[in-house]
């Protein structure tokens, strides 16, 4: 058997397939709806929309002192406030480097 004849039998064994004419519209509007219904075009949907509400002025300004007051009062849970004169000192001692050279050279 030459080729010619393994190529014409190769052929009759696996015909062509026949698609209709709108085989690809129908496949990329599958793909379409799969990916509405994927978890990362929802996340996206709602992440777009929530970026969208902020950028308002209103939402944006109740935003932004939301989180200064969230960051105020976890600043003050956090922070020791037994010692003021020792906070006091150091924060002198880290923005000064005449006094914090004094601090280091004293025993």
């Amino acid at each position: 058997m030459n080729d010619d004849e393994l190529h014409d039998l190769i052929r009759q064994t696996h015909p062509k397939p026949e698609f209709s004419s709108s085989f690809q519209r129908e496949i990329w509007a599958r793909i379409a709806v799969a990916e509405k219904q994927s978890w990362t075009a929802r996340w996206r949907q709602w992440s777009e929309s929530l970026f969208r509400w902020v950028a308002q002025p209103a939402p944006a300004f109740a935003m932004v002192t939301a989180m200064l007051l969230l960051g105020a009062g976890l600043g003050r849970l956090i922070t020791p406030d037994t010692d003021h004169t020792a906070l006091r000192t150091a924060y002198v001692t880290s923005i000064n480097p005449v006094v914090a050279a004094r601090f280091t050279t004293q025993p």
